[in-house]
């Protein structure tokens, strides 16, 4: 059950071309000022449930879309960055999400995110983008780099993440693909075709993204941007949901209309 509101979210697929997409839906007590689309890292929403109902509480409607969620292959989303970016967008176009429209990405989903947001830039102009917890910045995109920086990353997390392990055993064949995929992007270099409003966030303690790596994708952004630094390491969306919802509200007056 919902602690905000004893309300359970509700949750329903939808057919994005070829491939199945759950999403689970979470809406305000009144009618929503903005909707969240929440793209979770390594397509395991579950740690993200703390998240959206912190959104809820603030009046926003959060869609967490769990893209790999259908388990015959050729009906699913392949378990990449840019094709979860890519299907992540035409979701949004095709339920029809109402603005002003904040797609939200953690970790591997943010690059998915930033994908998003390159695509339906083009189609509305009520968007805006919050990338937290961005992955892979140059060092990190070699097995030695990527070591390294998952050593320090969780440091400020809390054991009470491991029920995000349930999705891990039903996605685990995935997970090796997608971070592999995501140590192929250059988020650095696609975010330089972003014209909407961006905000780039983090843990302090976060290694996969600190400050500098977030200062220097915020510099190369087409449009908008700023950084915010909350308190926590990676998974700070669950270990700090408030902190975190109130930098994803503060975007909206950016793009209401």
């Amino acid at each position: 059950m919902d602690e905000q509101s004893g309300e359970q979210p509700r949750e329903t697929w939808r057919r994005v071309g070829p491939a199945w997409v759950k999403a689970t839906v979470s809406d305000p007590a009144t009618d929503p000022e903005a909707t969240v689309l929440l793209l979770p890292g390594l397509g395991l929403p579950r740690y993200t449930e703390r998240t959206a109902r912190a959104l809820r509480s603030l009046g926003m409607r959060c869609v967490t879309l769990d893209l790999l969620a259908w388990r015959r292959p050729h009906l699913r989303v392949p378990p990449l960055v840019l094709p979860m970016g890519d299907a992540a967008a035409r979701f949004a176009r095709e339920a029809g999400l109402g603005g002003p429209l904040v797609v939200v990405g953690h970790s591997t989903g943010a690059q998915a995110a930033l994908e998003a947001a390159l695509r339906l830039q083009h189609d509305r102009a009520d968007v805006s983008v919050v990338l937290a917890g961005l992955t892979f910045r140059p060092s990190q995109r070699s097995r030695r780099g990527l070591l390294r920086g998952a050593a320090t990353a969780y440091r400020k997390d809390s054991l009470r993440e491991l029920v995000a392990l349930k999705n891990l055993a039903r996605v685990r064949g995935d997970v090796v693909r997608i971070v592999q995929s995501g140590q192929r992007d250059s988020p650095e270099e696609r975010v330089r075709s972003l014209r909407v409003p961006l905000v780039l966030t983090a843990g302090e303690a976060d290694s996969f993204a600190p400050r500098e790596w977030m200062d220097e994708v915020a510099a190369a952004a087409g449009g908008p941007s700023r950084v915010a630094v909350l308190p926590g390491s990676h998974n700070n969306l669950f270990t700090h949901p408030e902190e975190f919802a109130a930098v994803v509200r503060a975007v909206v007056p950016a793009i209401s209309p």
